[in-house]
C-alpha cells in the first residue's frame, strides 16, 4: 500500500498518542491505532486489527521495560495474566480470521460502547 506523505504524518502523529496512551493507562493504544487505519487509510476492519496488534507489541515492549527499570512490575499476577493473554490472543486471533462480513466491526464496536458505558457508571 502507498501512503501520501500527508498520511504518513497524520499515523505517525496519532501513533505517537496512541503510544502515550498505552504508556500513560497500561492500555488502549491499539484502539486508537484501529480507529486511526480505520479513519486514514480506510484498511478493512480485520486488516486494522491485526495491523494494530503488530504496531502495539514494540509499544508495550518500551512500556514494559520503562516499567521494570523503574521497578513497578508485580511478578506473581504479571505471570498468571501472561499466560492468560497467550491463550486468549491466539484464540482471538483465530477468530477474527473465521469472522466473516462486518462482524468484526460489529463487535468491536459493541466492546467499545459496553467498555464506555461501564467506564461512565
Amino acid at each position: 500500500m502507498n501512503l501520501t506523505a500527508k498520511n504518513k504524518c497524520i499515523l505517525a502523529a496519532f501513533s505517537a498518542t496512541a503510544g502515550f496512551v498505552n504508556g500513560f493507562l497500561g492500555g488502549g493504544g491499539g484502539v486508537i491505532i484501529v480507529a486511526l487505519l480505520l479513519a486514514v487509510i480506510k484498511l478493512h476492519q480485520k486488516y486494522a486489527q491485526a495491523t494494530a496488534l503488530l504496531v502495539v507489541l514494540p509499544l508495550t515492549a518500551v512500556s514494559a521495560a520503562v516499567y521494570l527499570w523503574k521497578g513497578s512490575v508485580d511478578w506473581i499476577p504479571t505471570l498468571w495474566a501472561t499466560l492468560g493473554v497467550v491463550v486468549g490472543g491466539a484464540a482471538g486471533a483465530l477468530l477474527l480470521s473465521k469472522l466473516k462480513g462486518n462482524v468484526a466491526k460489529i463487535i468491536f464496536a459493541l466492546v467499545l460502547i459496553a467498555g464506555g458505558v461501564k467506564m461512565f457508571f
